[in-house]
């Protein structure tokens, strides 16, 4: 009985210490809160909101909506340690039959697939920082 006591030990604390050394696929610099509710009203982001804000929610019950992103800059700019390579996942709901149509700040690239968010679905993309060179910042959304 002493020594199967010392093997689930010794197997615990390896399990405990593996637990532990796990890290996140996430970029480490985001802090991806909250949702944002836009209602039915067009939407133009600021970098503070696009890395605050998890899901972008949007009434699209009586018309078609449009989400107008940042630029690069101002992506990069509001993150505390970003990388190269960083992915910043963001959603965005159609919560009604019409689409939400995302618009490119500059320097941000939309993936054919992430450039319409078709009525009554929510979308998950993610961000991914392509550049955070100052003055040639630049990402790709998917």
């Amino acid at each position: 009985m002493k020594i199967n006591l010392w093997r689930y030990l010794a197997i615990f604390s390896l399990l405990l210490i593996g637990t532990l050394s796990l890290t996140s696929c996430v970029g480490s610099s985001t802090t991806a809160s909250e949702y944002y509710n836009a209602g039915n009203a067009n939407l133009s982001i600021t970098g503070a909101q696009f890395d605050q804000y998890y899901l972008m929610r949007f009434d699209t019950s009586t018309s078609a909506l449009t989400m107008a992103l940042p630029s690069a800059a101002d992506i990069v700019a509001n993150l505390q340690s970003p990388y190269v390579g960083e992915v910043i996942d963001v959603a965005v709901a159609a919560d009604g039959a019409n689409n939400v149509t995302l618009i490119a700040g500059t320097n941000v690239t939309i993936k054919t697939s992430a450039s319409v968010v078709p009525g009554n679905t929510t979308t998950t993309m993610y961000c991914e920082l392509d550049n955070i060179t100052s003055g040639t910042e630049a990402v790709t959304l998917y």
